[in-house]
């Protein structure tokens, strides 16, 4: 009996490590499951974060493209705040506030003033234009740079809130930094005509951003805005250039720029026969009438738009050395005008009587 209870302990001490050993590899396999649903778990949490991230971006993205810029900062500042360094949303805001700065507007109620919209958005622009230009360099920098001279100007024109040279010292550091710069020059040529600057100078800056080819829409915004009811001698020639290089090119414009063009450059009734002279000597004759005959789209639908035209014309004739030719247009538009006094009547006599005389 004793050694059947004896052979039964040695059995028993043979087989422990067996068990200790079942029990180690059930107890590593358990931890191996436990550690791999861990593991899963946050791979599908983290792809979640992913696509919940990257379902913001796109929606900051959209929101962009329909000039919904306060809401796009918003959305981009989401992910930010969970992720500081998340480099796509702080390039995505970046762009954003550029955006905004090129396409800057505010509302303000009726009786309001736009100072106080216009500030508070401008203090949530330049944060983001600052931060942006520490991590950039070359090009990209010159682009930031721009824009926060940029902003400096509308705080001063829309905000009123700051005063002295940050604008323009803002735009010529962009053009140290890249003195082909689009913006740069696009800004400062538009800058330089709004406040009293050099009009050759600036023609040359607006020009050489258009030559880069790049954001011609914008660039072309700035140029036309800044040209159109700018009374100041070459202003009507430089305008006349920039349209005829739009329509030699196929560029769009819209009517009501065309139409706006088209009185400050051509119109009998609002510029005078130097004025008009000016305009009709920028291009070549046949490119003058043909930019003419773009913008006024009208110009044979009418009597009275006929009348103008055909005025413009005798003058263009004038200009190319055919004076008899040119003088016996004017004196047939005189006829026609005969009984209706005005404005254009009296541009027609006046030029008649230069004519004769001459």
């Amino acid at each position: 009996m004793n050694e059947e209870i004896q052979q039964i302990k040695q059995e028993a001490k043979r087989g422990w490590p067996v068990i200790m050993g079942w029990v180690g590899g059930i107890t590593a396999l358990i931890g191996l499951f436990a550690s791999l649903a861990g593991g899963v778990e946050w791979f599908l949490n983290h792809q979640k974060h992913k696509a919940e991230v990257q379902t913001k971006m796109a929606l900051a993205q959209a929101q962009a493209n329909q000039a919904e810029y306060q809401a796009s900062f918003q959305n981009d500042g989401d992910i930010l705040k969970a992720d500081p360094l998340y480099r796509p949303a702080l390039d995505q805001q970046l762009t954003t506030a550029m955006l905004w700065v090129e396409d800057f507007h505010v509302s303000a109620r009726e009786g309001q003033d736009a100072a106080n919209p216009a500030a508070l958005a401008l203090d949530q622009i330049f944060p983001i234009l600052d931060a942006g230009l520490t991590r950039s360099k070359g090009s990209s920098a010159a682009d930031i740079q721009a824009h926060i001279g940029w902003a400096h100007w509308l705080n001063h024109h829309i905000a009123e809130r700051e005063f002295g040279t940050a604008a323009e010292n803002g735009l010529r550091a962009a053009l140290a930094l890249d003195p082909t710069n689009v913006y740069a020059n696009a800004m400062l040529g538009n800058w330089m005509l709004q406040n009293g600057g050099n009009l050759s100078e600036a023609v040359q800056h607006l020009d050489a951003a258009v030559s880069t080819g790049k954001a011609r829409p914008f660039v072309r915004k700035l140029q036309l805005g800044a040209l159109i009811y700018l009374e100041q001698k070459g202003a009507r020639a430089a305008l006349v250039k920039a349209a005829t290089d739009m329509r030699k090119a196929g560029e769009p414009l819209d009517e009501s720029t065309k139409r706006r063009i088209l009185g400050f450059c051509f119109d009998p009734v609002v510029v005078d026969s130097n004025e008009l002279a000016e305009s009709l000597a920028a291009v070549p004759p046949e490119e003058a009438w043909k930019t003419y005959l773009w913008l006024d789209s009208m110009a044979k639908d009418t009597q009275s738009e006929k009348e103008f035209s055909d005025f413009v014309s005798a003058n263009l004739l004038d200009l190319q050395g055919k004076q008899k030719e040119s003088l016996e247009k004017l004196r047939q538009l005189q006829r026609q005008l005969a009984d209706r006094p005005g404005s254009l009547k009296n541009s027609v006599d006046a030029a008649v009587a230069r004519l004769s005389h001459t």
